[in-house]
């Protein structure tokens, strides 16, 4: 494992300045956390995928909204049916000239974070479990830069073959469920294909 990834727990989403809805939250420098593009839907998931050697990788396109530095992002991402615990790993990655997540991790502009499937939310809790970006350098972003948040198989502690992790969303049958980007599958290093499923994310900018 790469010493130089962040390794997290279950950092359930919370917020933690009314303002986040309204239009943001200040900190000490003068700057401005706001929410900026995000997929909620008020009905919930009805779609799932899940993490194992059988399906590596699993993302979500968006487009971002507006300029400033990616703070954090949430994803509604929970523990899998596996009797196994893991490690996922998460980084968010350009899209490539043909409109699909980067297949190299080293394209994150973010440093990558770990995470141990055993401090996510039970399997199948709809909650947002947020992930902070920190200090990263390259996480300035722009008004219709298209990135994806993607998530991949580390390992596992045993020998199950089922999910470790499982990643919640929307499918298609009321309509595209999210206009800025999409769902996809596949595995860092080949390769992915877009899906009609749209997986639940928030992201948040510093202005």
């Amino acid at each position: 494992m790469d010493p130089r990834n962040r390794r997290v727990g279950g950092l359930v989403g919370l917020l933690l300045c009314s303002g986040f809805v309204l239009g943001g939250c200040g900190s000490s420098d003068g700057l401005v956390l706001r929410v900026d593009a995000e997929f909620n839907p008020v009905v919930g998931a009805n779609q799932q995928v899940g993490l194992s050697e059988a399906n590596r990788g699993v993302a979500q396109s968006f487009t971002v909204l507006a300029a400033g530095k990616l703070e954090k992002f949430s994803l509604i991402i929970t523990d899998g049916p596996s009797t196994d615990d893991g490690v996922i790993r998460i980084t968010v990655r350009p899209l490539n000239g043909m409109g699909e997540p980067d297949p190299d991790p080293a394209s994150s502009i973010i440093v990558p974070i770990d995470v141990d499937t055993s401090t996510l939310p039970a399997t199948l809790v709809e909650t947002f479990t947020e992930f902070f970006v920190g200090n990263d350098p390259g996480r300035e972003v722009l008004p219709g830069e298209k990135y994806a948040i993607v998530v991949d198989f580390v390992s596992r502690t045993g020998v199950d073959t089922a999910a470790i992790a499982l990643v919640l969303g929307q499918d298609d049958s009321a309509g595209d469920p999210y206009a800025g980007g999409t769902g996809w599958t596949g595995e860092s290093m080949v390769g992915f294909t877009a899906n009609t499923d749209d997986y639940i994310f928030r992201t948040y900018v510093l202005q």
